[in-house]
């Protein structure tokens, strides 16, 4: 992919979270019938067999029904930024194109993986910087991965297949909870992790703080009130699902999301403040889409 940076306006934009979507998906999902095939081939100069087991799902699909719920035709969005760490399963799609073409406003797309949970956060700063430049007002933010590893893995799959859509938003008339700051810290050792995420949640002042189990791991005995520890099961969407249940509730408090990936060792925080939350249903269970 070939992007170019956008020019900075003279004053960066507020950018608003004004509406969010989860949904899990238990329910059977569409393949291509020559999926099983591919990754034979794929494996097959490794000398790695590729294990029998029910397929995983397609986040095009996911991103599908998930579009349908945050971005109604007459409110078109500008910008699409599809984060994930466990590959997909429908092989020789370019999916962020694909959920571009799918949704209203035809926006520019990105696709953002192999940086584990990092991954949405560094979603988060590209719609940061892309709102409020010319031609960009609002922008859909996928989180999502799918449980299902067709070959042996160092790193357990999730649990359950999962999707969050977050909508931002830059225009006066947008409200919601305001994204105040976006912090990613590279090559952080386990033993370094909590000093850190102590310092910068000082530093955000925040008041909610929803912690990432890997994190939490690493930060066992956090020295704060107000604290929400994801359980685990859910390494890329966990903090997500659980943040949008911070922000209806929080309202005006202060609140930040951290995670931390201690294989790759990225430590990440996303503040966020001010209105609450209110387009935000219960979480929905897809059972099937075709």
């Amino acid at each position: 992919m070939f992007a170019i940076r956008p020019g900075r306006p003279a004053q960066r934009a507020d950018v608003h979270l004004i509406r969010a979507e989860r949904r899990a998906f238990p329910g059977p999902a569409r393949h291509r019938p020559d999926t099983a095939a591919y990754l034979a081939d794929l494996a097959e100069p490794y000398g790695v067999q590729p294990r029998s087991c029910a397929p995983g799902h397609s986040y095009g699909e996911m991103g599908r029904a998930l579009l349908d719920a945050v971005v109604p035709d007459q409110e078109p969005v500008d910008l699409l930024v599809l984060a994930f760490s466990i590959h997909d399963t429908w092989p020789g799609r370019a999916t962020a194109t694909y959920l571009s073409h799918c949704c209203p406003g035809t926006p520019l797309s990105f696709a953002i993986c192999d940086q584990g949970c990092a991954a949405a956060f560094s979603g988060l700063r590209i719609v940061r910087d892309y709102l409020g430049t010319a031609g960009c007002r609002r922008a859909l933010l996928f989180v999502v991965e799918q449980a299902v590893l067709p070959y042996d893995s160092p790193v357990p799959a999730p649990e359950q297949h999962r999707g969050v859509a977050m909508v931002f938003g830059s225009d006066d008339a947008d409200r919601g909870p305001r994204l105040t700051a976006v912090r990613q810290h590279a090559g952080v050792p386990a033993d370094a992790a909590a000093d850190l995420v102590a310092a910068d949640l000082t530093e955000l002042q925040a008041g909610h703080v929803v912690l990432g189990d890997a994190l939490a791991a690493a930060w066992p005995q956090p020295r704060r009130d107000g604290v929400t520890v994801v359980p685990p099961g859910q390494p890329t969407t966990g903090v997500w699902w659980r943040l949008v249940d911070a922000l209806t509730a929080d309202g005006a408090d202060p609140v930040v999301a951290a995670d931390y990936d201690p294989g790759l060792g990225y430590l990440c925080l996303a503040g966020f403040a001010e209105d609450a939350l209110d387009q935000l249903g219960e979480p929905t269970t897809e059972q099937g889409y075709g």
